[in-house]
């Protein structure tokens, strides 16, 4: 027997073996009792699942967000579940996500079933408290601190730290509000940066203090007494009905079996294992296709630290497949990006105006959609867009770092010889020339003309309109909707809902979802894996080169280190 034929025969037993154990602990078998629905919600929610052989053997580990969504309604109406426990830790995901989660949860309590959100970790601020807003009773555990208070949009500037390393930033933009590289140029805000960021602010804020004070019963002006006396003690907070009651895990089991004389606690992982979300057979088909991350020209790839690079060619296809599927009646491209390249947007683009000519596109904002994540939502049918949502910042950037002054610290020279003076435009050893400044501002104007005609057709409204609205200036999706940017407010559901009218498909008919991409299994990527035969090292310069290539030279994205909390 040869070493390859035993290697496979080793690989396969241990697959099975694995295998095994995951069906006996999850197969359908196991008939679902009576259960209380416990759904962790922490950290950075995503929209769609990491690729990787440990991801998908292990079902994904943490629920993606229309798997929350999905579990959320179908306890509603199961009969098999009693009630839901949502435990929220620190979250670092955005308020996008968390309306979406809140908005299904506000739904959940019309079923009459208790929902309970249980505050049981460090770290309670307002994000958090948003979302426990939406439980039906808001439990904390005592002498955990509730961290209401004011909120602040926070942004990070290193310009200080690289004129320490002689790092000259030389960037380019069109307009004034488009501050995506102010973090590398500038100390602090700029006059227009602060009102942009003010006004986002404000937007966020109102909303949050009107949504929470309408779940919890309470008055808005004297919820937001409370938040600018904040943060609370576990005591004043219940005092002041901002949670319901303190207490720990062993007793809101109790809770659980006296009210609905059960506690048997299942998992979202566990529970999307008993429920689908097909619509049955003979079910029309619409199709979700996921647009994450920084925008990129080539394929889809997770990064190292668990983030996404949308490849141009790789949701480009996705659109192009939904669009040649006679099966699919119509797509909901789901935008979850601040931008980047411009070419790879544009490749985008094009396969959602292709696409609209076939069959309706609606598009849905979670997060951010903003930038190149809205150069290629404008072409849509419809867009859709959270109240919170960041979108716009219509305009583009340029530039390079100058490190000279970095290599003379260190005593590094360079030499080079050049057949042009534009042979040096992205030399990082010097400034740009007068001659090349002007082309990068020509290039700029001449896309930033493109990025607003295209917006201006795909909106139906007039340039001058669309520049009044633009110059790089990011809006909340309530603000977006008033200006125009935006056609409805409303989640991943409320876009399918859209769909579905567009599609001619009664509201009340259920609908088959088609994901793009499609996710693959353990095995599907354990055969692939097989079939790879590269080495370490040039799987190594591969991703080198993958991540040297999101850097392009025309820019469409917003800033990365923005934070309101």
């Amino acid at each position: 027997m040869t070493w390859g034929k035993r290697r496979a025969i080793v690989i396969t037993t241990v697959v099975l073996f694995f295998i095994a154990i995951i069906w006996v602990a999850t197969r359908p078998g196991h008939a679902l009792r009576k259960s209380v629905l416990v759904i962790d919600a922490a950290g950075d929610i995503e929209e769609q699942r990491a690729e990787g052989l440990f991801a998908a053997f292990n079902g994904g580990g943490q629920p993606v967000l229309h798997e929350y969504l999905d579990a959320i309604d179908s306890a509603r109406t199961d009969s098999r579940i009693a009630g839901i426990v949502v435990r929220v830790a620190p979250l670092e995901t955005g308020w996008g996500k968390i309306e979406e989660i809140r908005t299904h949860l506000l739904n959940f309590r019309k079923s009459g079933k208790p929902s309970v959100c249980y505050l049981g970790y460090d770290g309670v601020g307002n994000p958090e408290y948003f979302l426990a807003s939406a439980c039906q009773e808001i439990w904390l555990v005592p002498t955990t601190p509730v961290g209401i208070r004011g909120m602040m949009a926070e942004a990070m500037f290193f310009r200080g730290s690289l004129d320490k390393l002689k790092i000259v930033p030389e960037y380019y933009h069109i307009a004034e509000f488009k501050t995506a590289t102010n973090e590398l140029t500038e100390k602090k805000f700029t006059p227009a940066h602060r009102e942009e960021m003010q006004s986002l602010l404000w937007s966020i804020y109102k909303r949050y203090v009107s949504d929470a004070a309408d779940a919890r019963h309470m008055d808005a002006k004297k919820f937001e007494a409370l938040i600018e006396r904040g943060p609370l003690s576990s005591d004043e907070a219940v005092e002041a009905h901002v949670v319901d009651r303190l207490g720990y895990w062993d007793q809101l089991e109790d809770y659980f079996r006296q009210k609905t004389h059960v506690w048997n606690p299942i998992s979202v992982n566990h529970y999307k294992i008993y429920f689908k979300n097909d619509g049955g057979f003979g079910a029309e088909s619409i199709a979700v296709v996921h647009a994450t991350g920084l925008i990129a020209s080539g394929g889809s790839r997770s990064t190292a630290g668990g983030g996404f690079v949308m490849g141009g060619d790789s949701v480009a296809s996705d659109i192009r497949s939904a669009r040649e599927n006679p099966e699919i009646r119509a797509i909901v491209l789901r935008v979850d990006s601040g931008g980047g390249s411009v070419v790879a947007s544009e490749v985008i683009r094009r396969e959602v105006q292709l696409a609209k000519e076939a069959k309706p596109v609606v598009v849905s904002m979670s997060d951010v959609a903003a930038s190149g994540g809205y150069w290629i939502a404008a072409p849509a049918t419809k867009i859709v867009a959270d109240p919170d949502t960041e979108t716009g910042s219509i305009g583009v950037l340029m530039g390079k770092m100058n490190i000279a002054g970095l290599y003379n610290l260190l005593g590094v020279s360079t030499d080079y010889v050049a057949t042009s003076d534009n042979a040096t435009l992205y030399s990082d050893d010097q400034d740009f020339s007068p001659a090349q400044e002007a082309s990068i501002q020509k290039s700029l104007a001449e896309t930033y003309k493109e990025f607003t005609e295209g917006v201006a057709e795909g909106r139906h409204m007039s340039v001058e309109a669309v520049d009044k609205i633009a110059k790089g200036r990011v809006w909340t999706g309530a603000q977006a909707k008033d200006l125009g940017l935006v056609d409805e407010l409303g989640g991943l559901d409320r876009a399918i809902e859209v769909a579905k009218q567009l599609s001619h498909i009664a509201a009340s008919e259920p609908v088959h979802i088609v994901r793009y991409p499609e996710e693959k299994t353990f095995w599907q990527m354990l055969v692939e894996r097989e079939e790879d035969q590269m080495s370490e090292s040039e799987s190594l310069a591969a991703t080198v080169r993958r991540i040297a290539g999101t850097i392009e030279p025309v820019q469409a994205r917003i800033a990365f280190h923005l934070r309101i909390r």
